[in-house]
């Protein structure tokens, strides 16, 4: 019978421990020790860099410097179509 009790009380210690810990990462004090996902469809802030893993839909603009991605080049070739796109981009030569 005390073999029984002990092991009842290592059980709950252990639930107990569980529990705490559950509670202080949840409060931040304590870091998750696994990446985070997030779902949402509503307006997400976010600080700092993102890893995404499939298609982000952004509604409203987002500011992107073209001439860094594109160089000065108007035109650009899509590499899954290889269609081309007029990009509106100003030449500084003009």
């Amino acid at each position: 019978m005390t073999s029984n009790i002990k092991f009842i009380k290592i059980i709950l210690v252990i639930i107990a421990v569980g529990v705490w810990i559950i509670i202080l990462q949840n409060a931040g004090i304590i870091p998750s020790v696994r990446p985070q996902t997030i779902v949402a469809d509503s307006a997400i802030r976010v600080m700092g860099e993102v890893d995404v893993n499939n298609t982000v839909f952004i509604k409203g603009s987002v500011d992107a410097n073209i001439e860094s991605i594109n160089g000065y080049n108007k035109f650009y070739k899509d590499p899954r179509t290889g269609e081309y796109y007029v990009i509106p981009v100003t030449d500084p030569y003009e």
